[in-house]
């Protein structure tokens, strides 16, 4: 059998080949566009999508043509790489045609305007997780989940889709690591983080729970103090625990930080400590994956307006997590409708009760 052997092109013959190719083949401005962009992580799978959500169109016979003149390889991971040696004379010619990126704090505020809370959510999740995931789960993974549970299937690949066209996000695959990823320079990522925060914050800050939870605790820290007065133990209390007679009892009995935001997360936050009980307290519009496991302080309530679907597989989604989820004290409540808690306390039942809950069904 004869053995064909190539020869090897000088850089400015490759790029002459990449340049002609361009100026004969609609599309290939988006495609190596694409390619810079996406750094490697440039599987067909990633390819495609990426290229059909901006152009309509399919690309495979480009990624043929390509290989076929001797500008693309395959890798190891299944991803297409341009030939070794030619990195530079690509990467310089795809950067010209890296698409630019739309402005994500518009489409912010766009999306505020229009109540589009799944575009919001998609935003917030984005931001928070990076391309990183969480335990065996891709960031994709774990963002595909969570919107399609909370809203629906369509509604994530309409969003995937429109992020994509809009030139807000790009599509990467390459092995087990799946993402999608904002494209938008560093200043821009701080200034949307502050206006999404601040949003988040004050739309949190609006909700009757809030409210409900303040006075709940507010009323068990005065139940538990007019208890202690009924039974005269402030006496004793004071002389067992070295207490000075001017300090008031409600200081040993009960204690309310008060809410405040927690930044990274971008969920109200405080917590609780009547009597022998303490528990911190988190209000939140909705309980993501990310969120859950990134919590790390216990026992823990989350106040949110749905129980999660991921509850179900409450186990997979913390596989691989520090601390184990049998280590951690969590419950997750609904106002008015049930909660779901791996752990018991006196406060908890407490509270839960105070708003509306009867029901706390074992995690």
């Amino acid at each position: 059998m004869k053995m064909v052997v190539m020869e090897e092109m000088f850089p400015e013959e490759y790029r002459n080949s990449i340049l002609g190719l361009v100026e004969a083949n609609e599309g290939m401005k988006t495609l190596l566009g694409i390619f810079y962009l996406l750094k490697g992580y440039t599987t067909e799978e990633a390819l495609v999508k990426n290229f059909r959500a901006m152009t309509g169109k399919d690309c495979k016979d480009l990624l043929k043509l390509l290989r076929r003149e001797r500008i693309l390889k395959i890798g190891p991971y299944k991803e297409y790489l341009c030939l070794s040696g030619y990195e530079e004379v690509f990467n310089d010619i795809a950067a010209g045609f890296s698409p630019q990126p739309s402005d994500l704090s518009e489409y912010f505020e766009i999306a505020v305007e229009e109540g589009n809370k799944a575009a919001l959510k998609m935003i917030e999740l984005l931001l928070k997780m990076g391309m990183q995931g969480i335990g065996e789960f891709s960031q994709y993974d774990c963002i595909k989940s969570d919107i399609s549970e909370m809203f629906s299937p369509a509604v994530f690949s309409s969003l995937e889709e429109e992020f994509i066209k809009k030139n807000l996000c790009i599509y990467g695959k390459k092995q087990t690591k799946e993402f999608l990823k904002l494209y938008q320079g560093e200043d821009k990522i701080k200034e949307v983080k502050a206006r999404i925060r601040d949003w988040k914050t004050n739309k949190l800050a609006e909700l009757p729970v809030k409210e409900t939870v303040e006075k709940a605790t507010e009323k068990l820290i005065e139940d538990s103090r007019g208890k202690m007065k009924r039974e005269k133990r402030k006496e004793k209390l004071a002389k067992t625990l070295g207490i000075p007679e001017t300090e008031k009892i409600e200081d040993t009995v009960g204690y309310f930080s008060g809410f405040t935001t927690d930044d990274t997360l971008m969920m109200i936050t405080g917590n609780a400590l009547i009597d022998h009980d303490k528990l911190f307290l988190v209000i939140t519009d909705s309980l993501s994956r990310y969120e859950a496991r990134e919590w790390k302080d216990f026992p823990v309530i989350f106040i949110t307006e749905r129980i999660p679907k991921w509850i179900r597989n409450i186990d997979v989604v913390f596989k691989d997590a520090y601390p184990k989820i049998s280590e951690r004290k969590m419950a997750i409540a609904v106002p008015n409708q049930v909660a779901y808690s791996n752990f018991k306390q006196e406060l908890l039942f407490k509270l839960v009760n105070q708003l509306g809950i009867r029901e706390v069904v074992e995690l």
